[in-house]
């Protein structure tokens, strides 16, 4: 095992352990509701132009939103086990995250949500430069990170790896380099909505998703972020 997989051991095995329980517990509820429903706004729009192309979801766990692409990517086999089972006529390997080569396919789009936090700084690196060797050019790689920004006004400090990285739009755009070019970004998650009423939660969606795209998107839990490989 290289140094890279040991050191993405615990968050595959942390995966494999929820993978029979994780669409109910993250997504089963009206909170993962309503952010699967912000997240999916985001993705269909940033897509749109490359319906019709090879799409890969990089961290596809057991498949939520490979009704969004073509392609499935992750390091966790039981979470791979569960999303073969509900898309058995898409390809999905079982490969860390800078594995897409062995698709042997270039791709038009890539994204990759809800991984990015568990890494370090030269983890991400990679993934970024991995996802630039698989794009045609005028491709994107989307992907989201938590606000910086927002977790200090708000004091949060995550224990361990475990969403441990936060960026603010400044170092994404230090991250991300001369090689690519930033396309689009904005914030995901204004209000929170942990502590509202459920009943409430369906009324702000709107408003979560305008406030995203104004200059709020840094008060965001989370930053999305669209790289397009030049042309």
């Amino acid at each position: 095992m290289d140094r890279r997989a040991e050191e993405a051991e615990p968050l595959v095995q942390y995966y494999d352990r929820l993978a029979g329980r994780y669409d109910a517990a993250r997504f089963g509820n009206s909170y993962g509701r309503y952010v699967d429903a912000q997240e999916r706004r985001v993705l269909c729009r940033w897509l749109a132009p490359f319906q019709g192309g090879s799409i890969l979801d990089v961290a596809c766990g057991t498949g939520r939103l490979l009704d969004l692409a073509t392609h499935g990517l992750d390091a966790s086999p039981a979470m791979v086990r569960i999303a073969q089972e509900k898309h058995p006529q898409k390809p999905i390997r079982c490969a860390q995250a800078t594995g897409a080569g062995g698709f042997r396919t270039i791709f038009d789009a890539i994204f990759c949500l809800h991984l990015l936090m568990h890494m370090a700084p030269a983890e991400i690196a990679d993934v970024l430069h991995s996802g630039f060797e698989q794009l045609r050019p005028g491709g994107v790689l989307i992907f989201d990170i938590p606000s910086a920004l927002r977790r200090r006004l708000t004091g949060f400090r995550p224990a361990g790896w475990h969403g441990g990285t936060a960026l603010t739009l400044r170092e994404i755009a230090a991250m991300a380099g001369p090689r690519w070019r930033i396309k689009t970004t904005r914030g995901v998650l204004f209000f929170p909505i942990h502590r509202l009423p459920s009943r409430v939660r369906p009324l702000l969606r709107p408003l979560d998703d305008v406030a995203g795209a104004t200059p709020l998107k840094p008060l965001c839990s989370y930053l999305f972020c669209c790289l397009q490989r030049p042309q």
